[in-house]
């Protein structure tokens, strides 16, 4: 796909920020929603994805992306098609099937993403995220992001997810932990970021934000946000950390149906280096 193809590029490098930090629209454009078909035809919404636009590797393409537990969860139905809700600008929505077989699976069993290249096509109300604005460790380290810095997650809330057209939610966090070593989750280790951030379901595949603000106070000094943009992709969610009074805390993904335990609130997110990692492997 050529750059001319999407009908709309996000490039927070250029875009103004106003003081009072407001949400763009933009990166809400970026979310769809995942469902499957079911045999009488009806689909159910199950998990979240997000179009990012790979201007990293030269690939001059466009990619979904969600967690691989919702690709797999959806072919585990002996189902052969995810099905994917683009908004439309006529403020509708339209259902669109994608093979099983054709997302790419990141091929290490302990990463969760899986992508499936797009085009866009001119009726799509949506956007595309520049892989150059992520949260890589060049940029944590120039900008000293750490414990506490804003977050928020863009996705799907099962209960209001829109009639007409996707409606994703934004949850406000913070930073809980770094990656700086491997986090225990229920089924294996995982490179991690942890947030402050309830994750519940449908909100698997969701892209996480980081908000630099901007301005920033860094090395003794106050600085603009790097590259003038004020947000990063962080990461997409994998799951969260449920407990009860009985049993130590466990990570669940989010599609997971658990009645008899409650959510800490801390969130797993992917980071956005296994986004591209798994982009590569085409």
């Amino acid at each position: 796909m050529s750059l001319g193809q999407w009908s709309q590029i996000l490039n927070t490098k250029n875009r103004k920020l106003d003081v009072s930090m407001k949400l763009p629209n933009d990166i809400k454009k970026c979310v769809v929603f995942i469902g499957i078909q079911k045999a009488d035809q009806t689909i159910i919404i199950v998990g979240t994805g997000f179009i990012v636009y790979d201007d990293v590797s030269n690939k001059d393409k466009s990619y979904l992306v969600t967690a691989k537990h919702v690709i797999e969860g959806i072919k585990g139905k002996g189902v052969d098609e995810a099905m994917v809700r683009m908004n439309l600008v006529d403020g509708t929505s339209q259902w669109y099937a994608t093979t099983i077989k054709e997302w790419i699976l990141n091929t290490d069993s302990n990463v969760d993403v899986a992508v499936f290249q797009t085009s866009g096509e001119k009726s799509w109300d949506h956007v595309a995220y520049q892989l150059s604005a992520s949260m890589t460790e060049k940029l944590i380290a120039e900008n000293e992001i750490d414990v506490g810095d804003e977050v928020f997650i863009i996705g799907l809330f099962t209960h209001h997810h829109g009639r007409q057209k996707n409606i994703p939610i934004a949850r406000i966090g913070n930073i809980a932990a770094l990656a700086e070593e491997k986090t225990q989750t229920r089924d294996h280790l995982m490179d991690a970021y942890l947030i402050e951030a309830r994750s519940i379901g449908g909100l698997s595949g969701s892209p996480v934000f980081v908000n630099l603000g901007s301005v920033r106070y860094v090395m003794g000094s106050v600085k603009q946000s790097t590259n003038g943009s004020a947000f990063l992709l962080m990461g997409l969610i994998y799951g969260h950390y449920d407990v009860s009074s009985t049993n130590i805390d466990e990570a669940q993904e989010d599609q997971s149906s658990v009645t008899d335990r409650v959510n800490t609130g801390i969130a797993i997110v992917t980071p956005v280096e296994k986004i591209l990692e798994t982009i590569q492997q085409n």
